[in-house]
């Protein structure tokens, strides 16, 4: 009678254990920033502020029944007006105040590449992202496909882009221009091309 109470009890207790929280990358050793990856959603959520949408106030998220899934208050910005599987935002605790790419455990995918003022455009399919100072490429979902390890790196157009690992940027007020005498291209893929 005791050994079928305890092996009750102990399938009891397996049976409501809760489940594991999602892992999230542990911080490197060598002191570089470390990156979460997309999660991938079929719900959409809608930036909210509790009415006042002006620079500085408070921003959170809500789904189209009106649930708050991100409260309010949570970054100081939201420069995403719809979060699916990632969502543009600003906060003191992300890389200076900087925008970042958040997934929906409000943790960091990639620093935003800043192109004319916002996020850098789709072009090709792709857009490109920084991370730990580096820039590399993402598709739509945000979801990191080339790995950021170029210096300087432009759009890709016609399925190709031109990448350096070495370069310089200067820049004159307004613009910025890149500078090296080691550019090459790369496909889709990351793979280096003629």
């Amino acid at each position: 009678m005791k050994r079928t109470f305890f092996s009750l009890l102990m399938l009891a207790a397996a049976c409501t254990t809760q489940p594991k929280e999602p892992e999230t990358n542990p911080v490197p050793e060598s002191g570089e920033t470390a990156y979460a990856d997309v999660i991938p959603s079929k719900d959409t959520l809608f930036c909210t502020s509790n009415g006042a949408f002006e620079y500085g106030t408070p921003y959170g998220y809500t789904n189209k029944a009106g649930d708050t899934i991100i409260p309010v208050g949570e970054f100081d910005n939201c420069f995403s007006d719809i979060f699916t599987d990632f969502a543009y935002v600003s906060d003191k605790r992300f890389n200076d105040g900087g925008m970042v790419a958040v997934n929906r455990n409000k943790e960091v995918i990639f620093d935003a590449y800043i192109y004319d003022n916002g996020p850098d455009y789709i072009v090709d399919g792709l857009f490109r992202i920084k991370r730990n100072g580096k820039i590399g490429y993402a598709d739509p979902s945000g979801k990191v496909v080339i790995e950021a390890k170029y210096s300087c790196a432009d759009p890709f157009e016609n399925g190709k882009a031109r990448v350096a690992l070495n370069c310089e940027s200067i820049s004159d007020g307004e613009h910025t221009t890149s500078k090296s005498n080691e550019w090459f291209y790369i496909d889709k893929t990351g793979k280096k091309i003629n």
